[in-house]
């Protein structure tokens, strides 16, 4: 478990060194814990429930804690992903001034569009699972609280097509990473 072990830096040297290593120790937590959902979620969404009722509500269970812990995971690997990166925070909220700096490559330039993207999409998803979450958690809570039909049937749809979209981007960001090193985060 020495992988997924949080440092602080000593001195102002180790600094970079160490904050790079919580920032791979962060992605290494919320990428299993976003696999273990994403896979569940899709293999909920996809074999029918009839075939296995037991394992179907066991896969749900599982979707729901996997993608519980990546939704608490998620802030902070964002903000340490941020802070490497030198971006501001106030970014994910004012998209208007994403713009190209002076000396940035137009890849780069890219890959900080489609990251504010990825982020955005992340946000959908866990958003709207949580949204989806919240009746049954309130039910074993002892409270009862029924959403509408069709806002139920909205969250389930914004939250089945935003995973959707989410793949094909996160495979793209993770690409350029691996094919540009350095250059591309």
């Amino acid at each position: 478990m020495k992988y997924f072990k949080l440092t602080v830096a000593q001195t102002e040297m180790d600094h970079e060194r160490l904050g790079v290593h919580n920032l791979i120790s962060l992605f290494g937590g919320f990428a299993i814990a976003f696999g273990v959902a994403l896979t569940s979620g899709f293999w909920y969404g996809l074999i029918p429930r009839d075939l296995n009722w037991n394992a179907s509500q066991t896969v749900l269970l599982l979707h729901l804690a996997a993608g519980l812990m990546a939704t608490i995971l998620l802030p902070a690997f964002y903000v340490l992903h941020q802070r490497h990166k030198d971006q501001p925070l106030s970014l994910l909220l004012t998209p208007w001034r994403l713009r190209p700096q002076a000396d940035e490559s137009a890849q780069r330039y890219r890959q900080r569009c489609l990251g504010h993207l990825l982020t955005w999409c992340l946000l959908l998803v866990f958003g709207s699972g949580l949204l989806i979450a919240v009746p049954g958690l309130l039910f074993y809570l002892g409270l009862v609280w029924m959403q509408g039909y069709y806002l139920v049937q909205s969250l389930v749809w914004l939250h089945l097509w935003s995973s959707v979209l989410l793949l094909p981007l996160l495979f793209t960001h993770l690409l350029w990473i691996a094919g540009k090193g350095e250059d591309a985060r």
